[in-house]
């Protein structure tokens, strides 16, 4: 271990042992001898603060004035006070045997804060002030104005943060920093501030901007100020205020809603039920100000540990936008969410600017929309929670008030457009089914998806015959070579009609008469099967082995579609036409039958479109719950408008804090 490696293990070492012995309290009068020693030894004489401004600082914004205080070891007892070689006496509340019980809420005078919670103890503890930052109010961010104190200042101008020399690089400043934000901010949020602060500044050397901007202030410009010989910059920082917090409080109350997609509006209870969490932005996503890492052990943040800044750096008085973006624990909140609805998809949706190239056509309203199933997985699309998300967002009070019936999602990969339809489309040859709303609380929303095309599998015994084989285990529990004996009795008739394309006029035994194409979508998302209508109807009731489905064949990623041609007369009574039929089993993410798949028919629509020769089809998901999708294909464009209907079932807010 070389003599660098030594010495961080032994500065890592004391750190983590002073921050467990660190607490923030105000200064009190007794405590300016200390502070004016610290500050003598810390700033060349033309900067120092002298005995008496400090005294007055302490006197007109006690408040305002706040130490790091470092207990001694063996530090807590009731042997008296006094000074004893530096060390102070410093009276707290004891309970138990835990010197740090929090409290609801502390005084001015006895604010006092250890490990980021307010604590107070009654005995007498040993051990010395290694550190303060002090302040007074202001009513202008100048010279002239911080030489005093204004009790009605909205601008908390820092004066020192300082700390004594030897405790450096242990990150004792950016704990001061965050314990004096916490204090000031309970400050702004309670009844003893006739006026509430609004932002902290300071001003501060070039070599020090990448310490303070890594704890929340914002570099504005080089400072009018004049203190000692250096140049110094002007900083600022805002201060959350009472009525901040409560914004805090209601930001987390997100809406929520559950939405049937792709419903039948002659039936209740159909389509697919998805969640719907409307958010303000990314989940999880940091604030105006920086957060400040808890992890002050290692000293990275303190201020003798800072970011070289480079001789020609401009400071910009202007604001950035910020980088949309998705914290990890935004992504562990939007998982246990999707788990607490336990619905097949949650979407969560919130908006975004988006770019527009004419300035004078309004841009779409524009919203990213991220997708988790109920076991928390998260899928790139989902069609039918695209088209709940669509249905709560289009039918907003704003939207309905701006006339505005177009919205675009930004998925992970893809970009969805969805439309609010008032009247049915008129297609050339499009199905003759027409999807018509009787349920006052439906909306028919179209949406554009992406093309998906269907490329078939090879045969052989790791393609279609593998595929075969996996499908009369999952239905019929035996292999599909088999001879019939190994199936329920109850299935036996039908497994010997699906399979009876083994028999004499063809016997091998990975064949199906039924089956008529097996192929896999774009990137082998999904399995896809051809069956004829007879096939299909066989499948139907059998209680089907999904584990079977999920492991019988590694040749997709997510989901199996199960399809046929709908001939005229396969619909049930009540129940409008379709141009074809399907199933979709997702084993691969968690979803055993899904009850209508949107993004399922960015290859049912093009492939059935395509084979009967029509621009608009009509499916029939069929499962306990079953919907209806329309699909209008624009081959030439690669997209396919996918149109359904979505009823709102439930609204309320969702309580679980990000």
């Amino acid at each position: 271990m070389t003599n660098n490696d030594n010495q961080q293990a032994i500065t890592t070492a004391l750190s983590q042992s002073v921050h467990d012995r660190l607490i923030f309290r105000a200064v009190q009068p007794t405590d300016i001898p200390r502070c004016h020693e610290i500050e003598k030894a810390s700033y060349p004489p033309d900067e120092a603060a002298s005995k008496s401004q400090l005294q007055y600082r302490q006197h007109h914004a006690a408040p305002f004035f706040r130490c790091a205080f470092l207990i001694d070891d063996n530090g807590f007892g009731n042997t008296g006070g006094g000074r004893n070689s530096g060390t102070d006496h410093t009276p707290l509340t004891q309970t138990h045997n835990d010197p740090f019980s929090p409290m609801s809420s502390t005084s001015t005078q006895a604010s006092v804060s250890y490990r980021g919670r307010a604590a107070s103890v009654q005995s007498t503890v040993r051990g010395t002030i290694i550190g303060y930052i002090c302040s007074t109010r202001a009513a202008s961010f100048t010279e002239e104005a911080m030489k005093s104190h204004d009790p009605r200042g909205m601008l908390l101008a820092v004066h020192s943060v300082v700390v004594e020399k030897k405790y450096r690089n242990m990150g004792v400043a950016s704990a001061m920093i965050h314990d004096y934000i916490s204090a000031m901010e309970r400050l702004n949020r309670g009844n003893s501030l006739k006026v509430k602060m609004e932002k902290l500044v300071l001003i501060a050397k070039k070599d020090l901007l990448g310490f303070y901007v890594r704890n929340g202030f914002r570099a504005m410009k080089l400072s009018d100020v004049v203190h000692g010989k250096d140049p110094w910059f002007d900083m600022e920082r805002d201060l959350e205020s009472a009525k901040e917090q409560e914004e805090e409080k209601t930001r987390h109350f997100h809406e929520c809603y559950l939405v049937d997609a792709f419903a039948d509006p002659e039936r209740e209870g159909s389509g697919n039920p998805a969640g719907v969490v409307l958010l303000k932005g990314p989940p999880g996503k940091t604030d105006k100000n920086c957060v400040y890492n808890e992890r002050l052990d290692n000293g990275d943040d303190d201020d003798n540990s800072l970011d070289d800044i480079a001789e020609d750096v401009e400071i910009d008085t202007t604001t950035k936008p910020e980088k949309s973006g998705i914290s990890p624990r935004g992504l562990e909140w939007m998982a246990v969410v999707a788990k607490e609805f336990n619905q097949a998809e949650t979407a969560f949706v919130w908006p975004v600017q988006m770019p527009t190239l004419d300035i004078s056509t309004p841009a779409p309203s524009g919203y990213a929309i991220r997708y988790f199933t109920r076991t928390g997985v998260e899928v790139d699309l989902c069609g039918h929670a695209t088209l709940a998300s669509a249905s709560v967002l289009l039918n907003s009070k704003e939207k309905k008030d701006a006339k505005d019936n177009r919205i675009t999602f930004y998925a992970k990969h893809d970009v969805l457009q969805a439309d609010l339809l008032v009247t049915p489309t008129n297609c050339t040859n499009q199905s003759n089914t027409q999807i018509s709303l009787s349920t006052p609380n439906a909306s028919r929303i179209a949406m554009n998806f992406p093309w998906k095309n269907v490329t078939p599998v090879p045969t052989g015994e790791n393609g279609a015959e593998a595929v075969l084989d996996m499908l009369s285990r999952a239905f019929f529990k035996a292999g599909c070579s088999s001879s019939g004996k190994e199936v329920e009795s109850a299935l036996t008739s039908r497994f010997v009609k699906f399979f009876s394309g083994k028999n004499e006029s063809n016997p091998c035994p990975f064949s199906s008469e039924h089956v008529l194409h097996i192929g896999t979508t774009d990137g082998k998302e999904d399995l896809f099967l051809e069956l004829t209508e007879e096939g299909f109807d066989l499948l139907r009731g059998i209680d089907v082995d999904h584990d079977a489905l999920a492991r019988g064949w590694d040749g997709y990623s997510r989901g199996v579609i199960i399809c046929c041609c709908a001939s005229q007369g396969s619909s049930p009574e009540n129940i409008a036409p379709v141009d074809f039929r399907s199933r979709f089993f997702g084993p691969k993410v968690g979803i055993d039958e899904d009850p209508v798949t949107g993004s399922a028919h960015c290859s049912l629509g093009p492939y059935f479109g395509l084979k009967l020769g029509k621009t608009t089809v009509v499916g029939r998901q069929e499962s306990e719950r079953s919907g209806l999708v329309e699909c209008t294909l624009k081959q030439e464009e690669g997209r396919v408008n996918i149109v359904g209907t979505a009823v709102t079932t439930i609204s309320g807010h969702l309580a679980i804090r990000i």
